[in-house]
């Protein structure tokens, strides 16, 4: 029986146990995903007590992306480049951390407009500079004459990653709204937004390109209100689910090495 889990603070109203449901479904395997609200000076105990009771790993969402990372093992080499987990397997008795961040939001990109990726010299803007921009970012980094500009309300987490990256800048939130207009992908990766703050929205987008594509990674809700300023602007949205069930289906095949059918995938966005 495979014992998956999600670890993070508040987590009751993710959606990643009726994701994980369906993995589980789909190859007939039995299983369970549970949620653990912790507090962080819970961490250690709780890794503790994953290798004893041999859970086969679980996830991590905010705010311990970076927090979780001394109570394991080791990582890999996009975890450990970017020092933010979202995944974490038991292997042979140590705690190995992933991040599937990054991975996630690409296939989601890829799926919704394959064509963003024909052509080079993209300006890309990510809000934010935690454990989910982190992983974001250093996925897009592999882009040909890709600039990724960071705008965070912190100046120096903003730089911390910016120097991470081939070719990066970074803006203050009120620069970043001044000049949306160069962007061709804006990511918003804060909580801003989420439920139950759902009237919050950390920049306008009064200024945004007509052919850009804006996206949240929030997806409850799923319409947040950044993405309906989005909309109203007639530019294309990319929502915040597509990017959770990608990075999911990744973390499903690191644990299981199944890797879930796109069918599958597709009918889970709706």
């Amino acid at each position: 029986m495979y014992r998956l889990g999600l670890i993070g603070n508040p987590i009751k109203h993710s959606k990643s146990p009726e994701l994980h449901k369906q993995f589980l479904k789909e190859f007939n395997v039995r299983g369970a995903y549970e949620l653990y609200e912790l507090l962080e000076i819970e961490l250690g105990t709780f890794t503790e007590w994953v290798k004893r009771e041999g859970l086969l790993g679980f996830n991590v969402t905010v705010p311990y992306k970076e927090a979780i990372i001394p109570h394991l093992d080791r990582l890999d080499f996009f975890a450990k480049e970017m020092n933010a987990v979202n995944t974490v397997k038991l292997m042979n008795g140590e705690l190995v951390g992933y991040n599937t961040d990054g991975i996630g939001y690409m296939e989601a990109l890829r799926q919704f407009k394959p064509d963003f990726f024909d052509h080079t010299n993209k300006e890309i803007l990510i809000i934010g500079a935690g454990g989910a921009a982190k992983g974001i970012a250093l996925a897009l980094n592999g882009l040909e004459n890709t600039t990724i500009n960071i705008a965070n309300r912190t100046e120096e987490r903003a730089l911390e990653l910016a120097k991470k990256l081939k070719k990066s800048h970074v803006y203050s939130l009120e620069e970043a709204e001044r000049y949306l207009e160069t962007f061709d992908l804006i990511i918003q990766t804060t909580t801003v937004g989420m439920q139950p703050n759902i009237d919050e929205q950390v920049i306008r987008l009064n200024r945004v390109k007509p052919t850009a594509i804006v996206s949240d990674i929030v997806y409850q809700p799923k319409w947040t209100k950044f993405l309906k300023q989005a909309n109203a602007q007639g530019v294309y949205v990319l929502f915040g689910i597509d990017m959770l069930i990608y990075q999911a289906a990744k973390s499903f095949e690191i644990w299981t090495g199944h890797r879930p059918n796109e069918k599958l995938l597709e009918s889970l966005k709706e």
